[in-house]
């Protein structure tokens, strides 16, 4: 029985080890057949890219086997596109489809880890794109006068900007700032991972979530490019 009861331990432990390092997806849906999931912060998993109509698999080895666990939804018959939906670990393949209803270049799904649970979209170009905060000229009491992005003429996706930061020490949050999808703080916003981010320094980050924001660690003329659907941000100093 401790024989037992020891290696149902040691095989959890593996299993919640395979899953926190990596992570592929597998199917009819897939383009290539299977494509390994980018390992963001946080216990986050990100899909960007076409997905075909089909079936796909969230897997824990790159082919199917003995040590394989699927992330199964607890819902029959899952759409990728989904506002949030729980899964569960499981040795059934069977049951771990998850269903993409349309083929499209668009897609792009989280995977949490941390809460189990996975969240997918087609993603839409942003109609606006805006720079504000306290490392900004505008400051955080700055709604109806946040700094206009220029969206790029051949990817409505991504978006850049070019200007000067630094530090306003009269401002609450002096070096901070984010960037919002209209000319006001709500509903649409990206965000860093952990605050106070060196906007030099990791170029990935999520849209929506916690309020955190970027900073910059010195003052200077800035020109920055955001890619919404691969959700990526580049930051040079220019001068």
């Amino acid at each position: 029985m401790i024989r037992r009861y020891l290696s149902l331990i040691i095989f959890s432990l593996f299993v919640s080890n395979a899953i926190a390092q990596d992570l592929w997806i597998s199917g009819t849906a897939v383009p290539g057949g299977t494509q390994k999931l980018t390992q963001l912060a946080d216990g986050d998993y990100k899909y960007a890219g076409r997905l075909n109509a089909g079936e796909l698999r969230i897997m824990s080895t790159r082919k199917a086997g003995k040590q394989t666990t699927y992330l199964v939804a607890t819902v029959p018959d899952a759409n990728i596109v989904n506002n949030g939906l729980a899964y569960v670990e499981s040795k059934d393949a069977k049951s771990a489809a998850w269903q993409v209803l349309v083929s499209d270049s668009q897609y792009r799904f989280h995977l949490n880890t941390q809460h189990k649970q996975l969240r997918g979209e087609i993603v839409l170009p942003w109609g606006e794109l805006f720079i504000a905060g306290g490392a900004t000229e505008v400051g955080w009491k700055s709604e109806g006068k946040m700094l206009l992005m220029q969206q790029s003429i051949d990817n409505p996706y991504v978006w850049t900007w070019e200007g000067e930061l630094k530090r306003h020490p009269e401002v609450e949050e002096p070096t901070s700032f984010k960037f919002q999808g209209q000319d006001r703080w709500y509903p649409k916003a990206i965000h860093p991972y952990h605050q106070g981010t060196d906007i030099l320094k990791d170029n990935t980050f999520r849209t929506g979530g916690n309020d955190t924001k970027w900073e910059i660690s010195r003052d200077g003329r800035y020109r920055i490019t955001v890619d919404l659907f691969n959700e990526t941000v580049h930051a040079e100093l220019v001068k």
